[in-house]
């Protein structure tokens, strides 16, 4: 693994920035010929010069693999996607935009008149979701192959968060977490879009105050809080506190746009029960198994018997979102070698506790990270093209078509954040 990896982005930006013109630009060494857009604005000049190694380090880096294609118009594997360039350490943002804007569920939207309306309203001209639905759309341009400069998007993103100003490193979870809590809150309206799911769980019949708190949480959040990003990626789950004495149960329901699954504790779950063969790996579903661990709790007080006595504390998943996102936590240093095993495939009816028929996934993207933590290293990301099915590897700007879907090609990439959709939406 090479430590700081040459940017090839900064190293075209550098070229555009000190006025040498090249329309194609050929390394010899590597093999590469390469033709982008250089519309460069001048104040990027800096961000490149901070961030660029020296140009051997980038003809060391090309030895490794000169089966990379790259972006160019005249590739017939890549000519309706688009790259992002990467200026100045965005590698966190480029996989993680590329991973929304292959869900054409999200993309479609944008593309209707109402949602194009909404954009043009004046009052809504300096809002994320305008930024954001132009940028997804601008990467679906059939029309132009280019690799698009994300400057503006990005500018105007560091002026809405902080987090994300300047050529600092990120880490790609806390860019999708502000993009879902952003495009939920600007969106947010009852009547924006038509989705069952919240209605059609109503039917069923649960313990009475369960019931109670379920009706409550949900028919609030469907008229108060609906949004095209809750009814794609918002699901529900619960708590349970139950009192040993009594046996009496209280419930609370949350709702959650992403699942986290610390790996370092799900290994550890995995040896103490003696289902683990020494060979650091877990599978997803060892994953969702570790979710469903319930916590004993001391000296727990009971408003229902008076009584204080042994408790227990468990969370469940009630509804599971029509996209779901799952994050690995590596956590640091050994904790990061744990291994995942997951599949494109996912079948997760024994961990939900609705519509449990409805419950088969695909997995449609995946954000892969090297380094030893979330802030730093270098963030790809793999996508299947809802176009023809193909699934495609973006580094940045460098596009690669990938033949087919094998766990060892996937697993050995570092997977850090999964997208799995629905194979039938409720």
């Amino acid at each position: 693994m090479i430590k700081n990896p040459f940017n090839l982005d900064n190293f075209v930006n550098l070229v555009k920035l000190s006025k040498q013109f090249f329309q194609n630009l050929r390394v010899k060494k590597s093999g590469y010929k390469m033709k982008f857009d250089f519309s460069v604005p001048e104040h990027l000049m800096k961000d490149c010069l901070l961030n660029t190694p020296l140009v051997g380090d980038f003809l060391q880096m090309t030895k490794l693999d000169k089966k990379i294609k790259v972006l160019n118009s005249n590739d017939s594997d890549t000519e309706h996607l688009r790259g992002l360039v990467n200026i100045a350490n965005t590698c966190y943002m480029n996989s993680t935009i590329q991973c929304f804007a292959h869900i054409s569920e999200l993309y479609e939207y944008f593309q209707k008149d109402k949602t194009h309306n909404l954009m043009n309203e004046p009052s809504n001209k300096d809002k994320f979701f305008v930024l954001f639905g132009e940028l997804i759309i601008s990467l679906w341009n059939l029309n132009d192959n280019k690799p698009l400069y994300p400057y503006i998007f990005k500018e105007k993103l560091g002026n809405m968060n902080p987090l994300f100003q300047g050529p600092i490193p990120n880490d790609a979870k806390d860019l999708l977490t502000f993009i879902l809590l952003q495009l939920h809150e600007e969106l947010n309206n009852p009547n924006n879009v038509n989705n069952n799911q919240m209605n059609n769980i109503l039917n069923y019949n649960m313990q009475a105050n369960k019931q109670a708190m379920f009706n409550s949480f949900a028919n609030n959040f469907k008229n108060n809080y609906r949004s095209i990003i809750s009814d794609l990626f918002f699901g529900l789950n619960y708590t349970e506190t139950k009192c040993l004495f009594c046996n009496s149960s209280l419930f609370n329901y949350q709702t959650f746009n992403f699942l986290i699954f610390p790996l370092a504790q799900v290994l550890n779950n995995k040896i103490q029960s003696g289902y683990s063969d020494n060979n650091n790996e877990v599978t997803l579903y060892d994953c969702f198994q570790y979710n469903q661990i319930s916590s004993p709790l001391n000296d727990y007080y009971c408003v229902m018997c008076k009584n204080t006595s042994q408790g227990m504390y468990a969370t469940y998943l009630s509804v599971l979102p029509n996209i779901i996102i799952i994050i690995l936590n590596r956590g640091e240093g050994l904790q990061y070698n744990v291994k995942i095993k997951f599949d494109e495939n996912l079948n997760l009816k024994n961990y939900v506790e609705y519509f449990k028929e409805d419950s088969f996934y695909e997995l449609i993207g995946v954000v892969t990270h090297y380094g030893q933590s979330g802030a730093s290293g270098h963030f790809m990301a793999r996508c299947k093209s809802p176009i023809n099915g193909l699934w495609y590897l973006y580094n940045d700007a460098l596009i690669k078509k990938l033949e087919y879907f094998t766990y060892e090609n996937f697993s050995e990439s570092n997977p850090y954040i999964l997208f799995y959709k629905k194979t039938k939406f409720v």
